[in-house]
């Protein structure tokens, strides 16, 4: 399934239950329970993410040209959040992360809810996410010289 479907998919399941968030709490909860599963992401250095406020966890892995992520959070809305774009990006090519049009964050008002704080760590694991896509790109092309 492309990216723009799975963004679609993410849309449409908030509208159908927009009119039940009855205050910000509400939505908040619901943002969260997409983190409820356990991820297999290893909780070392070199996958926190930098400047955050809350711990926050990602790790990629490249397998026959895409990239995958897996990530979690020590505070339960960004670990909601991380899946969300977790469940967007992974499977997907190197260019395919890089020139993606995030465009589900706007149409299900996450960005409208979050405190500065916490749009600067949803920047920061955006930032992270394709920072890994290139990084594994270019550590994963073919360096042979022709022959």
């Amino acid at each position: 399934m492309n990216l723009n479907k799975v963004q679609d998919m993410i849309i449409e399941e908030f509208d159908s239950i927009i009119d039940n968030f009855k205050n910000e709490f509400s939505y908040f909860r619901y943002v969260a329970s997409f983190g409820k599963k356990d991820t297999a992401v290893e909780k070392k250095e070199e996958n926190l993410v930098k400047d955050t406020k809350s711990k926050i966890w990602l790790e990629a892995t490249y397998v026959d040209g895409k990239i995958y992520y897996a990530g979690d959070s020590d505070s339960q809305v960004i670990k909601g959040i991380v899946s969300l774009f977790v469940n967007v990006f992974s499977g997907r090519t190197a260019r395919e992360i890089v020139e993606a049009n995030l465009y589900f964050v706007n149409e299900i008002k996450l960005y409208n809810q979050l405190s500065a704080a916490r749009l600067k760590e949803i920047g920061a694991v955006l930032q992270k996410i394709k920072t890994a896509a290139v990084n594994l790109k270019l550590k994963h092309m073919d360096t042979s010289p022709a022959v």
